[in-house]
């Protein structure tokens, strides 16, 4: 998986030894047995599947586990429940400071005017700053931010939310949300990346996802998960 890794398995393949690929390996696609990436790759071959979403582990199994474990933790939240899920800056994308306060104020219109529940969670490359920021912004008017102590809400949240919002740095983050039954508002940040805002366009035109304009809205979706479909392709392959 990824690019580092893509010399090194090329380098191993062998007649008896098949190498598959996931994510581009911006070398020469022919030195794979099979290629999976995203679409916003633009690559193409006949040894290349392409999907939509990035490849993650939240099957409606995982969902349905997740929500009984949190469903009870939430209950005490107004509905709808909006979950954000806050990524960070990543060298296309800034989540510092000024851009939090836009962020806070976005999600404080939510609680406000949507009469909603809302709870945060940052990942691991949310800088501590922010999630301060985040916390003091929004706390005092009701929501819940995790401050990364204890059991890792993610999942859950993925889970119960009725609305889910994710900032634009993270595809993977993005693919998750939008495996679930939950309308996906995604999160602009000042910055620009044209893979990034290729799958967004894509998962946008398809219905699936809306940009944040301050407002949590509802609308009927189905879960979008593009994994099987990879899984299918590489046991096609392997002849199982």
């Amino acid at each position: 998986v990824g690019g580092k890794s893509a010399a090194v398995a090329a380098a191993l393949r062998a007649p008896d030894r098949p190498v598959i690929q996931v994510q581009n390996p911006r070398m020469a696609l022919s030195k794979f047995d099979l290629v999976i990436a995203n679409r916003h790759d633009e690559i193409s071959g006949p040894n290349v599947v392409l999907t939509r979403t990035a490849l993650h582990q939240v099957t409606p199994d995982v969902l349905a586990e997740a929500r009984a474990v949190w469903a009870p933790r939430l209950a005490h939240l107004p509905r709808p429940l909006v979950a954000c899920l806050v990524g960070g800056t990543n060298g296309r994308y800034t989540l510092d400071p000024t851009a939090a306060e836009v962020l806070a104020q976005g999600l404080r219109e939510v609680m406000e005017f949507d009469r909603a529940g809302l709870v945060v969670t940052p990942s691991r490359r949310t800088d501590p700053v922010v999630r301060q920021l985040l916390e003091e912004r929004l706390s005092p008017r009701g929501a819940w931010v995790w401050d990364m102590t204890g059991e890792n809400p993610y999942l859950g949240l993925l889970a119960c939310a009725d609305r889910i919002l994710v900032t634009i740095d993270s595809v993977s983050m993005i693919s998750e949300a939008v495996a679930t039954c939950a309308p996906v508002h995604v999160i602009r940040l000042p910055g620009t990346s044209r893979r990034i805002e290729l799958f967004v366009r894509e998962l946008t035109l398809a219905g699936r996802v809306r940009l944040f304009d301050g407002r949590a809205e509802d609308w009927p979706v189905e879960p979008l998960d593009d994994t099987p479909l990879a899984a299918a392709a590489m046991r096609r392959l392997l002849g199982e």
